[in-house]
């Protein structure tokens, strides 16, 4: 069992959607906390590890979410992703070792998975696997002294985890929560945003003072700025309409600065609906329902990120609206 290190800065944790939409968040988090405390010189090595720890979750845990966490062994620095993947075989997710002590295997002979944690091998000063109760934690200890190891095997632990101190994060991120958000008129509303910008992207018109075909690199490119937090709101809905539930509480983290993109995709939202009519688009313009809820979600994001808000149920809000 690995020893859970402590150092002079609490560990900072986020909880993502376990798809790989989630990987540029991961490592904007990591990268962010990093700056925070000061550890310039791991950013690279660091970036690149988390970002094949994250990508090996979202593609072979098989679970819903994972947990990335960042800790301070000071000087050096331990990252870690957590998610419910027990159900794939230990021999799925650790690359060979090499086949003589020093050799690397050729990065092409791996396959995806194995040629990602065989990264984190080379990087990490020690890494490591944790069969736990609840999922699986794979951990890697960076120290930034630029040495290079060998592809070595994790260093396997069965682990029973203890509760989880209250998550910690960077300076400028922002836990949004969206208290009582309809769970079908939010997954209509998330829907049709995709079928409005694969639509928008294909229509070969110009014409007009705001073209189709640029609004929808607009909107694309506004969606995919915090698409990390649009997926676990996503991942969030599509849990509560599978149990059945007509409500349900988001709960999403992200950088502060990324409310402003939240504001300007209401406003490019707002305005792909009057084309929808004047272009005669496939995609419908959107029902006040949906316009009313899409306001608030963007009200919520951009007012708690900037502001520190204290969060409004939706039907609170339609009422203090009139």
């Amino acid at each position: 069992m690995t020893s859970e290190p402590r150092g002079v800065h609490p560990e900072l944790r986020v909880r993502l959607a376990a798809e790989a939409s989630s990987v540029p968040g991961a490592r904007r988090f990591v990268i962010d906390g990093l700056l925070d405390w000061g550890r310039e010189r791991l950013v690279d090595d660091a970036a690149l590890c988390v970002t094949e720890m994250a990508a090996n979750s979202a593609l072979h845990s098989g679970s819903p979410y994972m947990h990335v966490g960042l800790s301070d062994l000071e000087p050096a620095v331990r990252l870690s992703v957590e998610d419910a993947g027990g159900l794939v075989p230990l021999p799925a997710v650790a690359p060979p070792p090499a086949p003589r002590s020093g050799d690397l295997p050729p990065i092409e002979a791996l396959g995806t998975t194995g040629r990602g944690l065989a990264i984190v091998s080379v990087l990490a000063e020690g890494w490591g696997i944790e069969e736990r109760v609840d999922g699986r934690r794979i951990w890697a200890d960076l120290a930034g002294d630029g040495v290079e190891h060998e592809v070595r095997p994790p260093v396997v632990a069965f682990h029973d985890p203890a509760t989880p101190e209250p998550a910690v994060l960077p300076a400028d991120w922002a836990t949004v929560r969206m208290l009582q958000c309809p769970v079908q008129l939010g997954l209509r509303i998330d829907q049709r945003l995709d079928d409005l910008i694969r639509e928008l992207q294909l229509i070969d018109s110009e014409e007009g003072p705001t073209p189709p075909k640029e609004l929808g690199r607009l909107i694309e490119r506004l969606v995919s700025r915090p698409a990390f937090a649009r997926h676990m709101g996503r991942r969030t809905a599509l849990d509560a309409a599978a149990a059945g539930l007509e409500y349900v509480d988001i709960e999403m983290t992200l950088p502060r600065e990324m409310a402003s993109s939240v504001r300007e995709l209401l406003a490019a939202d707002n305005l792909a609906d009057e084309i929808c009519e004047t272009h005669q688009l496939l995609t419908p313009r959107s029902t006040p329902e949906m316009v009313s809820l899409r306001t608030w979600i963007s009200e919520c994001i951009a007012t708690q990120a900037e502001e520190d808000a204290a969060p409004v149920p939706y039907e609170e809000w339609l009422r203090q609206r009139g």
